[in-house]
């Protein structure tokens, strides 16, 4: 297996033992989210199942990590919507060296051996050969994760179900196949046109790295595949999917953090917040078609929605992917002092005969007391390896929006073969000095690298005593041997000039392409304080009566500036109304409902934002 994420990594996998210490990026041992799964579907036998008919379609867009057992029977591959972004419609099958439960397979080895299958169920197939059957689908090498060597292969195989054995359809070789590919294969021979039908395809696989260093060993040879089509009535020209669909994975509405403490969100709410919802889809089909995004926002401890709005339609061009930055005129609110969570539903509104399981997308928003940068999935492994590693550090950089403090670091460590990642490391946080680790600010001895039990794999590695920070500031690890630690990498988050790492004394920008998982978990003990660079304060102004028929009176605290200009937002994230200085601000012209008062300087500057309700 050679790695494919960046050409430097080619180097890693050289099996010279005095090769010099360098960044690490290696396949995942172990599929968490497969281990952790609430629980699993049964299977019916194969002699008591009954036979699926045509149409037999499946665009692995469901919630499930497993294949859907209403059209297959067996359910190793691993139904994801992380391991590409080349993908037509959310979701793809995933083919890799990991077993249903999560686990390298028992044969898995530097030769190439078979891996995960998916395996249709059985199928009523008893058409005449001019009845024009076809089988189509999608593939994709490697994805975001291992490219497939030449050796490796993904194959298809047909049941026949008369002779009771399987023949060999179709191959293709590892090597790159930018993006997703269609293949369309006839079904003419008669000895599968009966009941009984099966096809198949298996991945094969070969690990490296097992004999020189086993903590490197891992998941490799990936493929993807999307969109399997079994119907008939077809040509070979029938490629075109009418379809428009959802296709990455929602992010974060917060610009900076997949998750954040509450108390630092609820004072630098405006600066925190994204002021757009990013949106992607793809026109799959040939011709334009017209589309309306939707966006709802649901607050999960009290249930109520929001904010619910269309964010536009427009024309969509032919085969063509859309990245679209919907306005988001909104900012997260809740009364809880702590933690709040909120549901992010992102759905598009097509045409009456496209496929809808593909339309919808969503996403948590977590406030607890933590920051995150990553999305909470590993794909990868990420460390320092080789000679001159000992003291090696890594580093991630993250902002304090109030004076606070770190108890400890949740670091996501991975599984890795035959246990070799149980490895001591001190954990550490530094001050910034010019967007690198600077002061070192607090440090602990004794923490042992160790996969967590939760979902993600996350555990606490505790100070001895909590770390004071301001502003920005770094936490990472020391390494007390010149071994691979592994901790997990998310490839869907670019680590955008916040990862460093130190060999012999000096901090040099990670090339690793992603973010290595670990989050800064705060005290909360400072207070809120006065900000810049656009942090709303929260206790400039107030207005009252609250609700008010629309004559409302806003008093500012003594420090806030003479000077100030107030825009009135509506709940549809429109701007209505734009008032100079004002005590008495007349809004009594405007319907009834929710509103937003953002109060800024005169140059522009945010700097406060109240809601109002008003009455009728």
């Amino acid at each position: 297996m050679r790695q494919r994420w960046f050409a430097y990594i080619l180097l890693i996998t050289l099996t010279s033992l005095n090769m010099s210490a360098q960044e690490v990026i290696t396949g995942l041992s172990h599929n968490r989210q497969l281990a952790n799964a609430a629980s699993k579907p049964m299977l019916k036998g194969s002699a008591a199942e009954e036979p699926v008919l045509i149409p037999f379609s499946d665009d692995f867009s469901s919630d499930s990590l497993f294949p859907s057992t209403q059209r297959w029977s067996d359910i190793a591959v691993f139904i994801n919507n992380t391991y590409s972004v080349t993908q037509p419609s959310q979701g793809m099958a995933t083919f890799d060296c990991l077993d249903e439960s999560g686990n390298l397979y028992d044969d898995a080895s530097q030769a190439v051996f078979a891996a995960d299958r998916l395996t249709s169920r059985s199928i009523n197939l008893e058409y005449l050969p001019s009845d024009s059957i076809y089988l189509s689908f999608l593939y994709e090498a490697g994805g975001l994760a291992d490219m497939p060597e030449a050796d490796d292969s993904l194959t298809l195989s047909f049941w026949a179900p008369g002779e009771e054995r399987w023949y060999s359809i179709w191959q293709r070789g590892g090597g790159p196949t930018h993006g997703f590919q269609q293949v369309m294969i006839p079904v003419k021979e008669t000895r599968f046109l009966m009941t009984g039908f099966r096809f198949m395809f298996t991945g094969y696989a070969s690990l490296a790295g097992v004999l020189t260093e086993p903590s490197q060993a891992g998941n490799a040879d990936q493929w993807n595949i999307d969109h399997v089509v079994l119907d008939k009535g077809r040509t070979r020209h029938d490629t075109v999917l009418h379809d428009v669909a959802l296709t990455l994975p929602q992010r974060s509405l917060v610009k900076e953090y997949e998750a954040m403490p509450w108390r630092h969100f609820r004072q630098a709410y405006l600066s925190a917040m994204s002021p757009t919802a990013e949106i992607n889809y793809r026109n799959n089909d040939t011709i334009v078609r017209n589309v309306t995004r939707h966006v709802s926002i649901k607050n999960l401890v009290t249930g109520v929605v929001e904010r619910d709005f269309d964010a536009g339609a427009a024309n969509t061009n032919p085969l063509t992917d859309v990245k679209y930055d919907a306005p988001l005129l909104y900012t997260y609110n809740s009364a809880a002092p702590d933690t709040a969570m909120f549901g992010v539903t992102v759905s598009l509104i097509t045409d009456d005969f496209d496929p809808k399981q593909n339309d919808t997308i969503r996403f948590i928003q977590r406030f607890a007391d933590y920051f995150a940068i990553d999305d909470g999935t590993a794909e990868a492994g990420y460390g320092i390896n080789g000679e001159g590693s000992r003291n090696a550090m890594a580093a991630l950089r993250f902002r304090s929006f109030i004076p606070d403090s770190v108890t400890g670091i949740d670091i996501c460590f991975n599984d890795a073969y035959d246990n070799k990642n149980q490895r001591g490391f001190e954990i550490m946080v530094w001050a910034d000095d010019n967007g690198q680790p600077g002061v070192l600010l607090g440090s602990s001895e004794g923490a042992m690298a160790d996969p967590g039990t939760d979902l993600n794999g996350f555990k606490t590695y505790l100070f001895n005593k909590p770390v004071r920070v301001t502003d920005n500031f770094w936490i990472g690890w020391k390494q007390i041997v010149d071994i691979f630690l592994n901790a997990g990498l998310d490839l869907n988050t670019s680590s955008a000039g916040r990862q460093f790492y130190m060999l012999s004394g000096t901090w040099q920008p990670s090339q690793a392409p992603g973010t290595v998982m670990m989050r800064p978990v705060m005290k909360g003990s400072g207070a809120p304080t006065s900000s810049d660079n656009g942090t709303l304060i929260n206790d400039l102004f107030k207005v009252f009566p609250n609700p008010s028929s629309g004559e409302v009176t806003l008093v500012a605290s003594d420090r806030a500036p003479a000077d100030f200009i107030i825009d009135v937002i509506a709940s549809s994230g429109a701007m209505v109304m734009s008032l100079d200085r004002m005590d008495r601000p007349d809004l009594s012209r405007l319907a009834a409902g929710s509103y937003l008062l953002l109060i800024k300087t005169r140059d522009g500057r945010p700097i406060s934002l109240l809601r109002i309700i008003l009455v009728k």
